[in-house]
C-alpha cells in the first residue's frame, strides 16, 4: 500500500483549511489524534496541514511523504529494493524514514487502505525538485511508485501511486519539495469556488493544456494542471 500524502507546514490552519477545500478536498475521515495536524482528501492523495509558529523557518515550507500499510513491512521491501530506509517513532506512531541520495529525509506512515473520500478529479501532485532525478526515481521505484510520465529531456520522472497520488521528481539546482495538483478537466471550473473563497489566482493557457495559478496562505503558489495522460499507457485514466 502507498499513497501520496505531502506535509505543509502553515502558521494558520483555518485559512489552509479554507484554501484546500476551495480546491475541492474534503477533510479526512480519519481525525488526527490532536488539533495540530488535519488530513484532506482529493480524489487521489492527500494532503496534510502542520500548525507551526509565525515567522518560523518551517512555516510556508512542504515536506514530501507517504502513507504505506504496515510500516515495517515497507520498511523491509524498500530496504530490499536498495533504498536506505530507518524505523523511527517520529509524529504519531511508528514510521519509516527514507533519506534520498540528494539529501532529502521524509517519513512514511500508516494510513488506512480505504479512505473512503468521495470521487474527485482532483489529484495530488507532490513534487520532488532534486540536482539528481535520475536517483531520485529509483527512490520512488523502491518504494512501490509506478512510473507515469517521462521527459524527453531528462527533467521530469513522474510517478504513480497505488492507492492514491502523483509524485514527479523534477531536475533543480537543490533538494526541495512543493505541492500541486492534477485535475481531470477545465480548471476553469475551479475558478468560482478559489474567487468565493478569497483566493487570488489566474488561469494559464499552456503547450500541454490550461493550468489554474493560486496564491496559498502559507506563501507559496499552488498550480492546478489539467490532467495528462500517461505516455507510456495512453489508455490510462
Amino acid at each position: 500500500m502507498l499513497r501520496v500524502r505531502p506535509l505543509v507546514y502553515t502558521a494558520d490552519l483555518a485559512r489552509g483549511t479554507r484554501f484546500l477545500t476551495a480546491l475541492g478536498l474534503t477533510p479526512a475521515r480519519d481525525r488526527e489524534p490532536d488539533d495540530s495536524c488535519a488530513v484532506f482528501d482529493a480524489g487521489s492523495g492527500r494532503v496534510a496541514l502542520h500548525v507551526c509558529t509565525p515567522g518560523s523557518e518551517e512555516h510556508g515550507t512542504t515536506a514530501l511523504a507517504f502513507e504505506v500499510g504496515v510500516v515495517h513491512e515497507f520498511a523491509r521491501r524498500t530496504a530490499e529494493a536498495g533504498t536506505a530506509v530507518e524505523l523511527t517513532a517520529e509524529g504519531h506512531g511508528p514510521a519509516a524514514r527514507i533519506t534520498a541520495p540528494d539529501g532529502l529525509s521524509f517519513l512514511a506512515h500508516a494510513g488506512p487502505r480505504d479512505t473512503g473520500a468521495p470521487a474527485s478529479p482532483l489529484a495530488v501532485l507532490a513534487l520532488w525538485y532534486t540536482p539528481d532525478d535520475a536517483a531520485a526515481a529509483r527512490v520512488l521505484a523502491d518504494l512501490g511508485a509506478k512510473p507515469r510520465i517521462g521527459s524527453p529531456a531528462g527533467t521530469l520522472h513522474a510517478f504513480r501511486a497505488k492507492n492514491g497520488g502523483l509524485v514527479a521528481a523534477i531536475t533543480g539546482p537543490a533538494a526541495g519539495c512543493g505541492l500541486a495538483f492534477d485535475y481531470e478537466g477545465d480548471v476553469r471550473d475551479l475558478v468560482p469556488r478559489v474567487s468565493g473563497a478569497g483566493f487570488d489566482h489566474d488561469v494559464v493557457e499552456e503547450s500541454h493544456g490550461r493550468s489554474l495559478r493560486t496564491a496559498a496562505p502559507w506563501g507559496a503558489e499552488v498550480v492546478v494542471h489539467e490532467a495528462q495522460r500517461d505516455v507510456e499507457n495512453p489508455t490510462a485514466p
